[in-house]
């Protein structure tokens, strides 16, 4: 997806819409300028009628795994009371619990670890699967 229009929340919801979950490691670049476009839309414009997007874009991240990607996720969970309730814990595991809490707790980044900690286990990987699959329902109907 070479030269793909992400200046507005609407091109943005159409590269999302391109990019299929088990393809998403391939578009890291783009994901992650997305993600970062997505957090200054809700920043700036609130969430109006692109709020998914951001939760999409997550998503996708979720399956590129890459543990670079969780604080600038922790980051979205925060930007407002929209965002804290909305955004699931879930995205920012995709590389394991374990390894998650492990990575943040190098960061120095040990509220975002407590949290990650207290709400999942690190033996829920089947409840963290089903999730991944009500997700991709989710967004492919939507």
């Amino acid at each position: 997806m070479k030269d793909v229009d992400i200046g507005s929340p609407s091109a943005r919801e159409q590269a999302l819409r391109n990019i299929l979950p088990e393809d998403a490691k391939q578009h890291q670049p783009l994901l992650q300028e997305i993600f970062r476009r997505e957090m200054e839309y809700r920043q700036s414009e609130g969430d109006q009628p692109y709020f998914e997007n951001l939760y999409w874009c997550a998503y996708l991240l979720f399956h590129v795994a890459d543990l670079r990607d969780v604080e600038p996720m922790w980051a979205a969970k925060h930007l407002n009371m929209d965002t804290g309730c909305g955004f699931d814990v879930e995205n920012m595991v995709g590389a394991g619990v374990g390894q998650t809490i492990e990575y943040l707790q190098l960061q120095d980044a040990d509220e975002a670890a407590d949290y990650i900690e207290e709400c999942l286990a690190e033996d829920s990987q089947a409840d963290i699967e089903q999730w991944s699959r009500d997700r991709r329902r989710y967004f492919d109907e939507g």
